[in-house]
């Protein structure tokens, strides 16, 4: 048997931050940079193992035992392929298993055996584990390189795109991997991602909606905080341990490492490690770009999503079958939301865009021509972006908006993309990416809800059509309204087939002049829209050529400036694997308010109102009440503990991130920022950048004393 992944703790090198600060997504491969002096002072604070241990640079270590799952972090628990996540990330696979009969979401799901596991749909039933990282930096952009070669941006980014597509192509001809090639410091560096692709993930445990996401987007990216944000996964693969499709035969993964669930817990000063996949930090944007977002970007999706959020809540609201298919869009679009305003706020206190201003005038008199000549033409780049910004706003959502549009629109891009030569296709329209599509149209059968849809996508089009864009104005007239195209699009329901999923999956696969001829209202729109789309797309990739030309002369004088200031830069997220060191620790947000660092069940009971979001199951309420603590008391709070404070640098695609001891032992699972460190994308603070963890003995406490899933617990907790 295998023994459990013990997990030590990386730290900064003094070299780069002062007094072992805690800020930084550090790259696994960055390990052997850190000084003796700095893993003294981790052994210090309570680190047990060295750094081979977590990483040898070989693709083996404890790093192993956290993997990507559809956009979020997870981590192997057990020997028998057992994964801990967040609800939230599991939130979509949830939906998808559920009818109204047998409402998981809602209710919750257990699974008393193995048998009873059901397959997790979306992006939770794709679980990539990596094996190995690899420079590949002097393949993409080195001497002799298409790039090198280049006489133009629209070049640059398509020898770029086409290094990336012929190394992951020959990294792909191994079985069952998955691979990716991530580029850092704005195109700078360029690493490669090995990865094992695991394709059957089943569902275990999933805690009732308002246990998993008790005070909803009243609560979220706050604190106090009382969510069990966790759900339970489980990995496998053929007889002959080979990764495969779902089939009955299958048999649990057995990982090479993963991680020891504690029981012990945390207390105020604990040493812990985020790991994860952040997914997208700008901590080296320009002032004029952080500006932009603080004032156009982000109040611009707030409105937009409150508006969105609304419409569908109004159509969903009398048909439970229907409210359960656009849970999760409205689930969503909320989170992006409320995360939208916490920039907004975070921004403007922090002074980010000024600060930002500040350093790059000091910069500029001390700079080399080169870097000021890249600093002016990205300037001008940036005002030509400014003035297709809005129009690009809208298309972008009117894509990416669930519905008979987006599939049709999926149809189209696979046959435009099609007669290409597979290398030359656009990334996500390549064959290795036809599976996928596929599954997606799939999962939309059980997400289809054409009246909510259509409403959603009547508003977007009523704020594109002004932007000028020719396929829409020719469909809807230039000057419709939501309401005259709402009656069009009605006009178009009645029409259609995409409904149907055997029509769907067709369209994927059917020739441009195919679609081209069809009758389908949808698909006549799609093909129209098209051009609209694909001129855009190629404005980006020019502009994109520009900045990856631009971008690294730019940061590094950067580097050199702020090194002289005594602070070196760290890669920004790429949703890439990164760790974090932290500590146990709360925060002072204002002025007369402190905050402790962990809650529990009987901070639940203070806010229960009985109302969603805050209705916990009863069963959970009266064993609070009556001081049901079992086993998973923790003895400095007097009661179970539901979720604890660190100052880990986190981000998007950290949800589901483990967070482990100095020994390597899970404790908790990273779910959410708080309100102060929203905008801590721009910047970590010691002051407030906090992230928010379960504490994994609330998980415990309630899948074994609150729904009697003792095996369960039993296999996390290493007990026979």
């Amino acid at each position: 048997m295998r023994k459990p992944a013990a997990l030590s703790v990386l730290a900064l090198s003094l070299a780069t931050l002062p007094a072992l600060a805690d800020e930084g997504q550090w790259t696994p491969d960055q390990v052997a940079s850190f000084s003796a002096e700095t893993w003294k002072g981790l052994k210090a604070r309570g680190l047990s193992l060295s750094p081979d241990e977590i990483w040898d640079g070989k693709g083996g270590g404890l790093l192993t035992a956290s993997l990507n799952i559809g956009g979020c972090t997870a981590s192997f628990v057990s020997p028998d392929g057992l994964i801990a996540t967040n609800h939230h990330c599991a939130f979509g696979a949830i939906q998808l298993a559920s009818t109204p009969e047998k409402n998981y979401l809602r209710d919750g799901f257990l699974a008393k055996t193995r048998a009873d596991e059901v397959p997790a749909r979306g992006g939770a039933g794709r679980a990539l584990v990596i094996k190995r990282i690899g420079d590949v930096t002097a393949q993409v952009r080195g001497a002799g390189s298409a790039f090198a070669k280049a006489k133009s941006d629209r070049e640059r980014y398509q020898a770029v795109e086409r290094a990336k597509k012929e190394i992951v192509a020959a990294c792909e001809k191994q079985p069952n991997t998955r691979c990716q090639v991530a580029s850092f410091y704005d195109g700078t560096e360029y690493k490669l991602q090995e990865q094992t692709e695991l394709r059957d993930i089943r569902l275990v445990y999933a805690p009732p909606r308002w246990v998993g996401e008790f005070g909803g987007e009243d609560d979220n990216f706050r604190f106090p905080r009382h969510t069990g944000d966790f759900s339970i996964l489980r990995a496998y693969v053929s007889p002959d341990g080979k990764p495969a499709d779902f089939a009955k035969e299958n048999v649990p993964y057995r990982p090479a490492q993963f991680l020891k669930v504690s029981a012990e817990g945390v207390k105020p000063g604990d040493l812990v490690m985020i790991l994860g996949y952040p997914g997208r930090t700008q901590r080296m944007l320009s002032s004029d770009r952080v500006k932009n977002l603080e004032e156009w970007f982000y109040p611009l999706r707030s409105k937009t999503y409150t508006d969105l959020i609304q419409l569908l809540e109004n159509a969903a609201k009398d048909d439970p079958a229907v409210a359960l298919k656009v849970s999760s869009g409205i689930k969503g679009y909320g989170n992006s939301e409320t995360n939208a305003r916490g920039q907004i706020e975070g921004l403007r206190r922090n002074g980010i865009a000024v600060r930002t201003r500040l350093e790059e005038e000091a910069l500029a008199k001390v700079s080399s021509e080169a870097w000021r000549g890249a600093a002016a033409e990205l300037s001008r780049l940036f005002e030509r972006e400014k003035a297709m910004q809005e129009r690009a706003f809208w298309l972008d959502e009117i894509e990416r908006a669930s519905g008979s549009l987006r599939s049709a629109l999926h149809g189209v891009r696979w046959a435009e993309e099609r007669p290409k030569a597979d290398l030359e296709r656009d990334a996500g329209y390549q064959q290795r990416d036809l599976p996928r599509a596929k599954d997606r149209e799939k999962d939309f059968t059980k997400s289809f809800a054409a009246g909510p849809q259509r409403k959603v996508l009547a508003y977007l089009v009523a704020k594109a059509l002004p932007t000028g864009v020719p396929s829409l104005a020719k469909a809807f007239g230039e000057k419709a309204t939501a309401a005259e195209i709402e009656a069009k699009l009605s006009e178009m329901d009645g029409a259609t087939s995409m409904e149907k999923q055997e029509v769907r999956l067709a369209n994927l696969e059917a020739p441009l002049e195919t679609l081209k001829g069809s009758t389908d209202p949808y698909v006549q729109l799609a093909v129209s829209l098209s051009a609209d789309l694909t001129a855009l797309r190629n404005e980006r990739k020019e502009m994109s050529g520009a900045l990856i030309r631009l971008r690294p002369v730019y940061l590094a004088g950067l580097k050199a400036f702020r090194k002289s200031k005594g602070k070196e830069i760290y890669p920004d997220a790429n949703s890439t694997l990164r760790f974090s060191v932290a500590e146990v620790k709360g925060y002072v947000p204002r002025e007369a308010v402190t905050l402790a660092p962990q809650t529990s069940v009987k901070g639940l009971l203070e806010k229960e109102t009985g109302r969603e979001p805050f209705a916990s199951p009863e069963r959970v309420l009266r064993a609070a009440r009556e001081k049901n603590v079992g086993r998973f008391v923790d003895k400095g709070l007097g009661a179970v503990p539901i979720c604890f404070l660190s100052n880990g640098d986190t981000t998007g695609g950290n949800s589901g991130s483990p967070t482990v001891n100095g020994r390597g032992e899970l404790v908790g699972l990273n779910f959410d920022r708080v309100w102060e460190n929203v905008a801590g994308d721009f910047g970590w603070s010691p002051v407030v950048s906090r992230n928010v963890n379960v504490d994994i003995r609330y998980a415990l406490w309630l899948m074994g004393e609150m729904d009697g899933a003792t095996e369960l617990v039993k296999e996390l907790l290493g007990e026979k």
